[in-house]
């Protein structure tokens, strides 16, 4: 079961979340079955959306990656506000987790706030009232230490 899923968006910030995998792979016994991040765990030919809903439903918490431009992204679909499109996969993810309780966790890059209510869909407004942590780029090890520490499930020390 995957105990840790990542939700990204990799035009927002690929190479941070890269790097929090790395670091996280170190906490787990089985990384590939532990913690699933989308680029290691699609297989191909399955259903995004079903194989997305269905990887967070069995997730014990879900880490929301946020960096500068994940809330303005521009979706090449509508053209519009990714997070205003249902079919996002993002949103998606984030969405199934706050319907089933799954604790979501905002990780937020390089000085970004966390979203305001008023600027996310009402599906996501609760993720604004979710304790976030910060990281950044230069204290990343001694922030994504923290962040292993206070996660709400427990991780063994590498």
């Amino acid at each position: 079961m995957a105990k840790i899923f990542i939700s990204y968006r990799r035009d927002d910030s690929e190479y941070q979340t890269d790097r929090l995998h790395r670091e996280l792979t170190q906490h787990v016994e089985n990384p590939r079955e532990d913690i699933f991040i989308d680029v290691d765990n699609i297989p191909y030919g399955v259903d995004f959306v079903e194989h997305l809903e269905s990887k967070v439903s069995q997730c014990e918490m879900l880490l929301a990656v946020i960096g500068k431009g994940w809330l303005s992204h521009k979706s090449a679909k509508t053209g519009g506000r990714s997070l205003d499109d249902p079919s996002d996969f993002v949103r998606i993810e984030i969405e199934t987790a706050l319907s089933r309780g799954i604790p979501v966790v905002p990780v937020m890059l390089d000085g970004t706030p966390v979203p305001s209510p008023e600027s996310l869909p009402d599906s996501l407004k609760s993720l604004a009232r979710r304790n976030a942590k910060f990281v950044n780029r230069m204290s990343f090890d001694a922030d994504v230490k923290s962040l292993v520490q206070g996660l709400p499930i427990a991780l063994p020390p590498r």
